[in-house]
């Protein structure tokens, strides 16, 4: 993520009727070199369905966050033949 301090990164984990996960990976300006990666959750059926709340935070080096997509990659290779996508309610 070199080149821009402020980047932010997010992707849709899960998702259904009610119920929305996210990652979210943002550099930290004030420790160069470290990311912050954060998973929110979204229940819509809430009072404030607009409120995310934070189920995960962690400060990691941009090194260890490569390592950790090296990771799923090779879990991801592993499993390819055994992964069963989940079926709908």
């Amino acid at each position: 993520m070199p080149g821009n301090k402020n980047q932010k990164f997010t992707t849709l984990l899960s998702e259904s009727d009610d119920f929305v996960e996210t990652l979210i990976i943002n550099n930290i300006e004030a420790q160069p070199g470290m990311v912050e990666l954060t998973i929110k959750t979204q229940l819509l059926t809430a009072k404030n369905p607009d409120e995310l709340q934070v189920k995960f935070r962690a400060c990691i080096k941009q090194s260890r966050l490569q390592e950790l997509g090296v990771a799923i990659e090779r879990y991801l290779k592993g499993t390819a033949g055994s992964f069963i996508e989940p079926t709908e309610r």
